[in-house]
C-alpha cells in the first residue's frame, strides 16, 4: 500500500512538473514571437515581401503606385506560403529548455484586397483589408510532447498613402491570435493600432533600399496571464536591400524592436522593457510571377532589463520556402 501510494504521488509530481514546463515553454514561445506589420500589395509580412511588391509606377498626379493595384476599383491577391527550417532557440529562453532544437514546418494561407486607388494633391490613397492563416508545426520530437503546436490567425485593416518621392505612410490596425492545436484552446490574442513610415531609395548597381519605422501599442490577452500583463507598446524600424543578381533577389534585412511594458500593477512585467535586434537574408529564385523558391536565415538577440524572470535569449533560423501567390 505504501509503494502504490509513493508511486503515486511520484507521479503526480512528474505530472505537474510537465504541466508546468509546458506553460512555461508555450508562454516563452508566445512572449518570443515578433508579429510583423502586414505588407500591402501582396499580404505577406514586410520580411518577406516581394521584390517586384516595392516597384513603383506612376500615377496620373505623379505620385508613386504599385505595379499590382489598377487604375481604380478593387485589386485582390491570395497565396499560400510553406516553409521548412531549422530553429535553434523555439522556446525564446535563456535556461535549460534553450537546449531544445527543432525543425519546424510552417503553412500559410494569406489574401487581401486594394479597396480602390484616390489620386489626392501629391499622393496615392488606397485602403487595404487582409488577413492569412498559418499552421506551426515542431518537428523534433522532445518539442512535440510539450503539445505546444499551433495556429496562427491574422487579419488587418489600414490606409497606405505614397508620394512622388518614394515616401510612403500608413496608419491601420491589426488582430492576432494563436490557438494551440492540441488542446483547442486560444492561447493568445491581441489588437495592435499602428502608424509606420516607408522610404525606398534606388542605389547603384540595380539594388532598391528599404527603411521602415513604425509605433504601435499591443493589446493583448493570454490564457495563461493576468489581463493586460502584456500590453506594450512598440517602437520598431528595420533597413533591407533588395539586389537582383542574375535569376536571383537577394533580400538582407536588419531590424531593431523597443517594447515598453504597460506600468502599475502588471506583476513581473512592471517596468520591463525589450530591445530585439535581428539580422535576416533571404534569397528568392522566381519560377514564374506567381511561384517563388527561397532559401532563408536570421539571427534574433532579445536584451530585456526590469524583469525578474529573464527573457534574453538569441535564437537562429535557416531553411527553404516555396511562395505561390496570385493578383487579380
Amino acid at each position: 500500500m505504501k509503494k502504490t501510494s509513493l508511486l503515486l504521488a511520484l507521479l503526480s509530481s512528474s505530472l505537474v512538473s510537465n504541466a508546468q514546463t509546458a506553460a512555461e515553454a508555450s508562454q516563452s514561445r508566445i512572449q518570443g514571437t515578433q508579429r510583423e506589420q502586414p505588407a500591402p500589395v501582396t499580404g505577406k509580412n514586410i520580411t518577406a515581401q516581394e521584390a517586384e511588391g516595392t516597384s513603383p509606377a506612376e500615377s496620373d498626379t505623379g505620385a508613386q503606385r504599385p505595379i499590382s493595384l489598377k487604375k481604380s476599383g478593387i485589386s485582390s491577391f491570395f497565396g499560400y506560403d510553406t516553409k521548412i527550417f531549422y530553429r535553434d532557440n523555439p522556446l525564446s529562453v535563456d535556461n535549460a529548455l534553450s537546449e531544445m532544437k527543432t525543425g519546424m514546418w510552417t503553412n500559410t494561407f494569406f489574401g487581401g484586397a486594394g479597396l480602390g486607388v484616390f489620386d489626392m494633391d501629391d499622393a496615392v490613397v488606397t485602403p487595404y483589408i487582409g488577413g492569412s492563416y498559418t499552421i506551426n508545426d515542431y518537428l523534433e520530437t522532445a518539442v512535440q510532447e510539450l503539445e505546444l503546436n499551433y495556429n496562427s490567425t491574422n487579419a488587418y485593416a489600414l490606409l497606405l498613402a505614397q508620394f512622388s518621392n518614394g515616401l510612403s505612410g500608413r496608419i491601420g490596425v491589426s488582430y492576432a491570435m494563436d490557438k494551440n492545436t492540441e488542446s483547442d484552446t486560444e492561447e493568445y490574442s491581441e489588437f495592435f493600432p499602428n502608424i509606420g513610415i516607408m522610404k525606398t531609395f534606388s542605389l547603384p548597381s540595380g539594388t532598391l533600399a528599404v527603411l521602415d519605422a513604425y509605433v504601435g501599442k499591443h493589446t493583448s490577452t493570454s490564457n495563461q496571464n493576468p489581463e493586460d500583463i502584456l500590453d506594450n507598446l512598440e517602437i520598431a524600424a528595420s533597413y533591407g536591400l533588395i539586389h537582383r543578381q542574375g535569376a536571383f533577389i537577394i533580400k538582407p534585412k536588419y531590424s531593431l524592436s523597443f517594447k515598453s511594458y504597460d506600468k502599475g500593477d502588471k506583476g513581473n512585467n512592471d517596468g520591463r522593457e525589450d530591445l530585439t535586434h535581428n539580422l535576416s537574408v533571404k534569397i528568392d529564385y522566381p519560377f514564374a510571377d506567381s511561384l517563388t523558391l527561397s532559401l532563408f536565415s536570421g539571427y534574433t538577440i532579445r536584451d530585456t532589463s526590469g524583469y525578474d524572470l529573464g527573457g534574453d535569449y538569441e535564437n537562429f533560423d535557416g531553411g527553404l520556402g516555396l511562395t505561390l501567390n496570385s493578383r487579380f
